[in-house]
């Protein structure tokens, strides 16, 4: 993603988060995984930006929101343990708050 200045970032995640959320309940499923990536691409380079937007997102869009991002998260712990990449201790590595600090 270009870096854009701060005052640009909030226009452009007002635009491209909602943009992923349509096309990931558009396309179904199977894009859930890269849609969840990018969610949380976009919330580590702005947090504030991204809870901006987040909170004025409606309760079912923030609801679907995290639904995309877990189920994401899940296919790619499910992916890397048919890999056999699978530590063995069963913890996720990296803690995913959902709050998004609204």
């Amino acid at each position: 993603m270009p870096i854009l200045h701060n005052d640009k970032r909030l226009a452009g995640m007002a635009v491209v988060l909602p943009t992923l959320l349509e096309r990931a309940n558009k396309e179904g499923e199977a894009t859930w995984r890269e849609t969840s990536a990018r969610l949380l691409e976009l919330a580590a380079v702005d947090q504030g930006a991204f809870r901006a937007v987040v909170a004025n997102m409606s309760s079912e869009q923030k609801g679907f929101m995290e639904s995309v991002i877990m189920k994401g998260r899940n296919a790619v712990v499910d992916n890397e343990k048919q890999d056999g990449d699978d530590d063995g201790d069963g913890e996720p590595t990296i803690a995913l708050r959902m709050d998004f600090g609204v």
